[in-house]
């Protein structure tokens, strides 16, 4: 009798029957609690990647959030993912809820998070050197057991962005880049982050298992956070519970919804918001009874129709909002898709791993816009077209046409939408990744040719690797970071796979990867938050594991995308006129493309940077100074006795200039010691010419030369020697007896290059260079080309020759009484990262001294780095400076 109630509803039989299927191979018990949770809800996302580069994930113990960041490593150059911060504000705010869903709004710094109960929070994120964190905005309870979301999204910002086209090359060889920009769709949350802000406060919107509309939204004022609410429908049996729903933004104020519920039906939503009655209207538009994929597609998957298996459950949703047509020109917007995601796997309490397929089945349907109009046999009966009939008044109607069944031989464990919807991402659970066109759902095919779309069309792509469950992408989608079994996070990056290499390791190949990387970097600038960091690690592990015995194919891989970065960004790199500083320091997008630069020459502290990064490093840094100095001092201009207020009464405040007034006379004393160097080595062995000087300086790996003829640097040490001026007046004459303003006053006595005598070296080397410019006629466009070319190479031009010579010859000859020679070639200048001498190397394996990427996400101070203010950052212990230059602990 217990036998025949175990199998009361013929459980036993269907296992047998699954079991006996010969050719069927079974999947890991973790894949098919996997698939059971993304069955049972569309809310069970466990790690999500934000467009400010923090990664945050549910913790094995499902109770605790966890943030980590992408970061190079100083030792091995290598990167890879932080440990990861426990995220208490998360924690406190659930009090310790099983967690079930996070998601990270579109610039990155909301997170909302959803527990079993159905709580949502809201935290924003804080970002500091080394470390971030949450805080806790709103808390949203469950009104019942029934009110868990089983679908979210969050509301677009209502700003236009960066889609490029084909990228082809002309007849001249040089490429051209199209790209249109696009609105996001609506809604929008009205309210603004700042009143010169276009930048909307968050909104958040998810979908209930009872059908109900949760707008939450933060309100004016910045600190609440608001609520509308409403039915989609009543649910009137436990048949109507929803398990899904998929979200999109489709117009101005209104927004598509799609709902599946335990009948198997979808249906579908238009939710118009209106903002100033703080109301949603709801119209429902179409239900899609027979939804399951068709017979001919379970037969294409290799099931015996005659054989038991249980039939392809839904277990995703997917609405894609309007998209750009593939023809950017026309600036026409594909129609809304709505796809299901279905999985005919099963498990049983007595076989947990059986598999019946592990097939994934995705049926489609696109929408369209009928109007309202008349059967035509009312035309062929004759009667006149009625008037008053309201058919002007009806609305136009959504309606959605099924297209052909896709299936794919894998089980789906995530998709992601990539280009304004344009590609989809999707990632499987034997770890392979696809990348797939919206309209047809097929592969992106490879292609290297004079023409360029993706990374993944040149040819990158995620090699197989360990199976997935969980994983979020970057938000340029070549990262990729995933949780295992265990909860541990593992990081992935697109590169080439071994076959194709011949393919692409040519000259051809290597300019147009360096193109798709400049396609990715351009709309990650124009588009979400300014984050590269992922794309730096796929550039630098593809000079490093590609091109690694090819050092000019490296060079000019670089090259390449530098080149065409200040081309195609149209920055301005010219500053040889008389230049605002002001202006500089305001354009971010100088700091993103230095950042750049620097990055792809650095290889860890335990390998000597390339001359292009390093002067990318020297100018980042001498622009973080200037920046500093015009926040800090802006109230007093240029050469004028500071002013006694605004906090420079405060130790704090004048110790936080030590570090960075250090570093910029250390390196005006190595540009002068490297420079005085160069002219002995070279006039010992010969005449002074040009050629002789640059096989030294790429000898030497010396950025100083070009450090004092590129425009940015001149125009950054130009600006900073003239506040050391007002802070050098200021220590000497108004506050001797003070003794934070005596020690400061003494690093400038301590120099061995007075400021005065570097200022007569920045003059007359722009007076020479700019006589250059004027006598040879020199157009704007090529003065550009100039400028552009010592900036992304380090090397002075021949054109520029004359004033080389004058300043080799003329100008460091009447510099020289002034300086003390043996003081200056014994001065230390190890700890400023420029220099290649043992000293220097056995300096970096000691310490860390990294102030290039202050507040960029990038190469950011990790634990036991040295700050600019010459702080330890992670444990904040107090430096003094060792005469002044170089930091020590205090008791040493």
């Amino acid at each position: 009798m217990d036998d025949e109630l175990d199998d009361l509803f013929g459980d036993q039989q269907l296992g047998e029957d699954i079991t006996h299927l010969p050719h069927l191979p079974t999947l890991p018990r973790g894949l098919v609690l996997r698939i059971n949770e993304l069955r049972a809800s569309g809310c069970s996302q466990k790690i999500a990647w934000s467009n400010t580069g923090c990664i945050a994930s549910i913790a094995d113990d499902g109770c605790t959030a966890i943030l980590r960041n992408l970061y190079c490593d100083p030792t091995s150059g290598l990167w890879k993912l932080s440990n990861g911060d426990e995220a208490k504000a998360v924690v406190q705010a659930h009090d310790r809820h099983t967690l079930k869903h996070l998601s990270w709004n579109h610039t990155g710094t909301e997170l909302a998070v959803i527990d079993n109960l159905g709580n949502i929070s809201v935290s924003s994120l804080l970002s500091s050197i080394n470390r971030s964190s949450l805080s806790s905005r709103c808390v949203l309870g469950a009104e019942d057991d029934l009110s868990a979301p089983v679908g979210s999204m969050w509301l677009n910002q209502d700003r236009p962005l960066l889609l490029h086209g084909l990228a082809t090359k002309n007849t001249n060889g040089q490429w051209t880049f199209t790209g249109s920009r696009f609105r996001q769709a609506g809604p929008h949350n009205p309210h603004v982050v700042g009143e010169q802000s276009s930048r909307n406060k968050a909104a958040f919107v998810a979908v209930t298992r009872v059908g109900s509309v949760r707008l939450l939204y933060q309100g004016p004022d910045g600190v609440r956070w608001l609520e509308i609410k409403a039915d989609l429908e009543n649910i009137s049996s436990a048949q109507d519970l929803l398990t899904h729903a998929a979200i999109c933004a489709e117009m101005e104020s209104s927004m598509l919804v799609a709902t599946y519920s335990v009948s198997k039906r979808i249906r579908t939503y238009r939710v118009g918001v209106d903002w100033s009655s703080q109301s949603v209207v709801i119209t429902h538009l179409r239900n899609i009874a027979d939804c399951s994929p068709i017979n001919d597609t379970l037969v294409l998957s290799g099931l015996p129709l005659t054989s038991p298996h249980p039939e392809p459950q839904l277990y995703h949703l997917e609405l894609l909002s309007p998209a750009p047509a593939p023809d950017l020109r026309r600036k026409e917007l594909l129609p809304p898709m709505l796809l299901a995601f279905f999985c005919s796997s099963a498990s049983t309490d007595k076989q947990p791993t059986v598999a019946v397929d592990q097939s994934t089945f995705i049926t489609r349907w696109e929408s369209s816009i009928t109007k309202p109009s008349l059967h035509p046999s009312f035309a062929q009966s004759g009667l006149k077209k009625p008037n008053g009939t309201g058919l002007s008044d009806l609305q136009p109607e959504i309606t959605f046409k099924r297209l052909q069944d896709v299936r794919v031989n894998k089980v789906l464990v995530a998709v992601r939408e990539l280009h304004l919807a344009t590609t989809l991402v999707l990632c499987y659970s034997d770890g392979s990744v696809e990348f797939r066109s919206r309209s047809t759902l097929e592969p992106l095919l490879r292609d290297v040719a004079d023409r360029v779309s993706s990374l993944a069309q040149v040819g990158l792509e995620y090699l197989p690797d360990d199976p997935l469950l969980h994983s979020a992408l970057s938000p340029s989608a070549c990262a990729l970071v995933s949780l295992d079994e265990e909860g541990t996070a593992k990081i992935r990056l697109m590169q080439i796979p071994q076959p194709y290499c011949d393919n692409i390791l040519n000259k051809a190949g290597i300019e147009a990867v360096a193109e798709a990387c400049l396609m990715q970097f351009n709309m990650s600038y124009v588009g979400y938050g300014n984050y590269h960091d992922d794309l730096s690690a796929v550039m630098q592990k593809f000079q490093k594991h590609f091109l690694k015995d090819r050092p000019e194919e490296a060079r000019e891989f670089v090259h390449v995308f530098l080149s065409d970065m200040c081309r195609i960004l149209q920055l301005n790199v010219d500053y040889s006129g008389d230049s605002k500083i002001e202006n500089y320091l305001k354009n971010v997008l100088h700091q993103k493309t230095l950042s750049m630069q620097h990055s792809l020459g650095y290889h860890g502290e335990q390998q000597h940077r390339t001359l292009p990064s390093k002067v990318a490093f020297a100018i980042l840094q001498l622009r973080w100074a200037a920046l500093t100095f015009l926040m800090g001092l802006k109230q007093n201009p240029p050469g004028t006795i500071l002013s006694t207020e605004a906090g420079f009464n405060r130790t704090e405040t004048v110790r936080s200039f030590f570090g960075m007034i250090s570093w910029t006379l250390s390196l005006m004393n190595h540009i002068l010691d490297e420079l005085f160097t160069l002219l002995s080595e070279v006039e010992e062995e010969g005449p002074v010419t040009y050629d002789s000087i640059e096989s030294k300086i790429q000898a030497r790996n010396t950025p100083a030369l070009a450090l004092i003829f590129v425009s940015q640097s001149r125009l950054l040490f130009k600006y900073n020697l003239l506040r050391f001026r007002s802070i050098n007046a200021e220590a000497v004459q108004s506050r001797p007896q003070n003794p934070t303003w005596r020690e400061l006053g003494d690093i400038f006595r301590r120099s061995p290059v007075p400021i005065q005598s570097f200022e007569k070296v920045i003059v007359d080397v722009e007076t020479s260079v700019r006589n250059i410019y004027d006598s040879n006629q020199i157009s704007d466009a090529e003065r550009k080309d100039i400028e552009k070319k010592m900036l992304i190479t380090g090397s002075v031009p021949p054109k520029l020759w004359p004033a080389i010579e004058s300043l080799l010859t003329k100008t460091l000859k009447s510099v020289r009484e002034d300086i003390n020679r043996a003081t200056l070639y014994f001065h230390d200048i190890s700890w400023i990262g420029l220099s290649d001498d043992r000293a220097s190397d056995q300096w970096r394996k000691e310490h860390r001294l990294d102030i290039v990427l202050f507040g960029d996400g990038g190469f950011g101070a990790a634990k036991g780095d040295y700050g600019l203010a010459g702080q330890y950052v992670a444990e904040l212990r107090v430096w003094e400076l060792v005469d002044g230059f170089g930091p020590r602990e205090k008791g040493d």
